[in-house]
């Protein structure tokens, strides 16, 4: 099968159309970062200002910001869980976008009894940032949608490691 370098160079730049659209980005943690368990787990994202970027962006920033922690067993990727980290994270951006906003949150990671229900042997666990998108209603009824392409959520696989050396009193 013969690729033109014309269609190469097309997707190439559809793909970084997609990837330049990201207003928020996930500084910590660090994908495949080790967590421990029952550890305090700081959760550090940038707003990205519009203005910050060359050329600079043209979309629209999400409302606000859902954190999940995941987990979904190797055997059977059809039996995922998830747990609600955080709801309603702030994404307002600086004003007129001429600089980048970086913000924190936390999460207390579950301890050994979770972990021994959910044995990371047999589970991939990650933190999933969902952009939440609101629509609007105007006084007559009308429902207006956001316009512009909404940002996908971002998944950050996690490696943990279990303290159990003071099971069953972890």
């Amino acid at each position: 099968m013969k690729i033109s370098l014309a269609t190469v160079f097309v997707s190439l730049l559809s793909s970084l159309a997609v990837s330049a659209q990201n207003v928020v980005n996930v500084d910590v943690p660090k994908v495949n970062e080790m967590i421990y368990s029952k550890e305090l787990l700081n959760i550090t994202y940038s707003i990205i200002g519009t203005q910050t970027t060359n050329p600079p962006l043209n979309n629209y920033y999400p409302d606000s910001l859902n954190v999940d922690f995941v987990w979904t067993e190797h055997a059977n990727t059809a039996n995922t869980l998830s747990l609600q980290v955080s709801t309603g994270l702030n994404t307002n951006p600086y004003p007129g976008g001429t600089q980048n906003v970086q913000r924190k949150d936390t999460f207390r990671v579950p301890n050994c009894h979770f972990f021994s229900r959910y044995p990371p042997t047999a589970f991939d666990f990650s933190l999933v940032f969902t952009p939440i998108y609101n629509t609007i209603t105007r006084t007559n009824g009308s429902i207006v949608e956001p316009t512009g392409t909404p940002q996908d959520r971002i998944i950050v696989p996690l490696a943990v490691t279990v303290d159990n050396s003071t099971f069953p009193k972890c």
